[in-house]
């Protein structure tokens, strides 16, 4: 099986580079119901499913929402894997094009390299090691692919309801040598509304924006000013000012990060809020600011919402300020400044009171909060068969067996009964995931595949 691995690897390589050429980011305005994460998130699917034919599996398309390729018979095993990637960002800020798969210095670059198409490839072709090295199937392996993990998983959630639920999964989605512990997920959008009234001569807010994804860290956010104050350079002069036809512009640059791990990026809309915070705005946009700044502008432990916390288990909470935007209504007469936050909190956490503390913080400004997503923690014990055979797996692989870990991040194991991840990060190694020039080791690509097909094998073996 590991001799097969070895001999394969250039063909799992070109593979992987092929699925990394498709652009699978969702635009829900390209969605309908034939496709309802737009046609280009279909392509992407059907064609790793024509991969997975050509390879020999019996494949499903269940409704362009999510797909599965399987092999052998018995007690289901899955795989959980996804195909959609967050959007590139600014593609001029990348070493390699985003979408080129290119490989260089013993690196494959690509949106989607380490998060999800390279780890779902590698689970492919460990599956196919498995079945070729003659092994008898006792169990049925499903690899189960997605195109909305980024956004809401709405693909898992429709597996769910007309598919069969594997007994076990794991999914390779985030780090060796297995995680059993996922932060709850908090989703939340906060709306302030001011009057407009007179700028008595001060600077007025004729737009803000910046950020897209809830979980992503956003690397770019601008704020264009009318009348801005002389000592504008003197307030913002980490951020570039740009004049024209009488609006000056401010743009913050950030650096982008997974939203579970923020402390890894530069929040560009913090940066950008911290310099208006010091302007001497007009009323309305002052008190809109202040709010914005004072909720979520801070850093990222959640202080301005009164929820900072942490637990043994997972560690501390984390709030990114996502997005932001300002809207001025169709009368003129108000203006809405809105915040999209993504916050990962511990798994201990009493969820009820965390929600109602930011609603205490978010009243007390004035604003109006509204949840756009709650996905509760989830922990499975170290003794559960899956995180067993999974951690067996990689000592065989690595010689190595590092406890089990605790993520900020989400996962479709989140969805599924005795389901944990395990992989593409290996221990002590930097997570690229959502970043500018995310790319994989090809050692590290080949070794993932070998843990995996191990893992299989002892799944196969194992008594359920």
């Amino acid at each position: 099986m590991h001799e097969l691995i070895d001999a394969s690897f250039d063909e799992q390589l070109g593979e992987t580079r092929e699925a990394l050429r498709f652009r699978s980011v969702l635009d829900e305005a390209k969605c309908t119901d034939e496709h309802p994460f737009g046609e280009d998130m279909t392509r992407a699917l059907e064609d790793f499913l024509a991969r997975a034919r050509r390879l020999g599996f019996r494949t499903k398309n269940v409704d362009n929402y999510v797909g599965y390729a399987e092999m052998g018979d018995g007690a289901l095993i899955g795989v959980l894997a996804h195909l959609d990637v967050v959007p590139e960002g600014k593609a001029d800020d990348w070493k390699y094009p985003p979408y080129s798969g290119e490989v260089a210095d013993g690196y494959l670059y690509g949106r989607g390299s380490i998060d999800d198409k390279g780890p779902a490839l590698a689970a492919l072709y460990a599956m196919k090691a498995l079945r070729d090295s003659g092994a008898a199937l006792e169990k049925r392996f499903r690899l189960i692919v997605g195109l909305d993990e980024e956004s809401g998983s709405r693909c898992i959630t429709r597996y769910n309801e007309t598919e069969e639920t594997p007994l076990f999964s794991f999914s390779p989605d985030a780090s060796f040598p297995v995680v059993n512990a996922e932060k709850g997920i908090l989703r939340l959008v906060v709306e302030k509304t001011a009057k407009i009234g007179g700028a008595y001569g001060k600077a007025e807010l004729a737009s803000l924006s910046g950020g897209d994804r809830f979980n992503v860290v956003p690397s770019e956010a601008s704020a264009s000013l009318k009348n801005p104050p002389e000592n504008l350079a003197g307030s913002c002069g980490n951020l570039r000012a740009d004049e024209q036809g009488g609006v000056t512009t401010l743009t913050a640059e950030g650096v982008s990060a997974h939203a579970m791990e923020p402390w890894k990026g530069r929040n560009a809309l913090g940066s950008l809020l911290a310099c208006l915070n010091n302007l001497a705005l007009a009323p309305h946009d002052r008190e809109l600011v202040a709010s914005a700044y004072k909720l979520a502008g801070v850093g990222y432990s959640g202080e301005g919402l009164g929820i900072v916390s942490s637990d043994e288990i997972s560690g501390a909470l984390t709030c990114n300020l996502a997005a932001a935007q300002t809207a001025v209504s169709a009368d003129g007469t108000a203006k809405t400044l809105s915040l999209k936050l993504d916050i990962r909190y511990p798994v201990t956490a009493d969820s009820d009171r965390l929600i109602g503390l930011i609603y205490e913080a978010v009243n007390a400004e004035g604003a109006e909060l509204s949840i756009d997503t709650h996905k509760k923690p989830l922990y499975i014990p170290e003794t559960n068969r899956a995180v067993t055979i999974l951690l067996d797996a990689y000592e065989s692989v690595t010689g190595d067996r590092p406890a089990p870990l605790a993520i900020g991040g989400g996962t479709y194991c989140r969805f599924m009964p005795n389901a944990v991840s395990a992989g593409p990060v290996f221990p002590g190694e930097e997570e690229f995931a959502h970043q500018t020039d995310e790319h994989v080791p090809l050692e590290n690509l080949r070794k993932s595949t070998h843990i995996y097909a191990e893992a299989l094998a002892r799944f196969n073996d194992a008594e359920v």
